[in-house]
């Protein structure tokens, strides 16, 4: 059936906007749907940012400036879309908090002119909201009364709406996407694994734990070990500094930004990845890692543990958040452990593969708006 979608989210990406893991999955389902040009036509309306967060000052006052007026903007663009477009549904991507208000908005502005509407949780703290009953907790159970249908990214999230008896919600996870995948074909057998070597690739700020990352990791005499992502100069002259418990701190690379075809070759090159993030929804970034073939270990937050699980069985380790001591931990065993290590990763490229690809989840998509659509027309 043909159909039209308006879909608002972030999705630009050029150097003045802020890049976003709801940007990449974006960009990743608009290319897929050009790809097989089955009769679905997405009008996306950009709800980029172009404020990063280190330019917000203490008090929190420029931060919630910037922020009202740049979603401010989008908002007023996607209200035209609704009048103009006429889409059949409409696919609100949200990050929540605050943002639930413009998802509001943009939900009963659709509801008034017949149009369904579908808001994308990009986050797994569903659970956290429900038992802090907040304003994000009111904000959560309104937009559930109002949408057609919720869609969240992790089982838990799934269980915890589920629980309270709403039945409006689907549960699709965020899947690799396909010019990343392309990528990694393309290095396959250019590259060589070096052993004993771990890697970190993401904002390199305290709540992804990169002090305790390298705490730990300076209790595995011969491992080393590379940061990748953005860095401020005080955080990797810390880090460096807590390096030098072993070996001079000669075992630590704090390398920055570097393009994305070279994380890639990171991602290849590494045997281990290690994850000790304090929070996350589904992380991107562990998914590309297990197709890269490396072995996992990962703070056991938001999504992680169902992504390192196949077939009932381990497909990456999974610690407590915010202990050095467990990085360590982990980290000695993927590298002591040669085949453990091996089979983690076999485990992970498989799962990757067979449930997180374009392919496997774009169906699922679909078939959400169709089944919104069809409900409509029911009525």
């Amino acid at each position: 059936m043909n159909m039209k979608v308006l879909l608002c989210t972030p999705y630009l990406d050029t150097p003045s906007v802020v890049s976003s893991g709801i940007g990449t999955w974006a960009r990743n389902i608009m290319a897929f749907n050009r790809k097989t040009g089955n009769g679905i036509d997405i009008v996306p309306v950009s709800f980029d940012r172009q404020t990063h967060i280190e330019e917000y000052t203490v008090g929190g006052f420029k931060r919630y400036y910037t922020g009202i007026k740049e979603v401010g903007r989008s908002v007023v663009n996607a209200l035209r879309k609704i009048k103009s477009e006429k889409p059949d549904v409409i696919h609100i991507c949200t990050s929540g908090y605050l943002g639930f208000i413009k998802d509001i908005i943009l939900t009963h502005a659709a509801k008034k002119r017949g149009i369904r509407s579908i808001v994308h949780l990009h986050f797994g703290r569903v659970p956290s909201i429900i038992n802090e009953k907040g304003l994000e907790y009111r904000l959560l159970k309104r937009l559930l009364n109002m949408a057609d249908m919720m869609v969240v990214i992790d089982r838990d999230s799934f269980q915890a709406l589920s629980d309270r008896h709403y039945q409006n919600i689907a549960y699709i996870p965020n899947p690799v996407s396909d010019s990343f995948l392309q990528e990694v074909e393309r290095q396959k057998g250019q590259v060589v694994r070096n052993r004993k070597s771990a890697l970190f690739v993401g904002h390199v700020v305290p709540t992804k734990g990169v002090t305790e990352l390298v705490e730990g990791c300076s209790q595995v005499p011969g491992l080393s070990l590379r940061i990748v992502g953005k860095c401020t100069d005080e955080m990797r002259a810390k880090l460096l500094a807590l390096a030098t418990k072993r070996e001079d701190g000669k075992w630590l690379d704090v390398t920055g930004e570097i393009a994305y075809t070279q994380v890639i070759t990171e991602m290849l090159q590494a045997d281990t990845f290690l994850f000790p993030s304090y929070t996350e929804a589904f992380p991107n970034v562990i998914l590309e890692a297990m197709a890269c073939g490396c072995a996992v270990a990962s703070s056991n937050v938001g999504a992680i543990p169902e992504i390192l699980e196949y077939e009932g069985e381990k497909a990456g380790i999974c610690f407590m958040p915010q202990d050095a001591d467990e990085v360590a931990k982990a980290a000695k065993v993927l590298y002591e452990d040669d085949t453990y290590r091996m089979q983690l990763s076999e485990k992970a490229g498989k799962k990757v593969y067979g449930s997180y690809t374009t392919e496997k989840i774009w169906p699922q998509l679909t078939d959400i708006w169709k089944h919104v659509i069809s409900q409509e027309e029911r009525q």
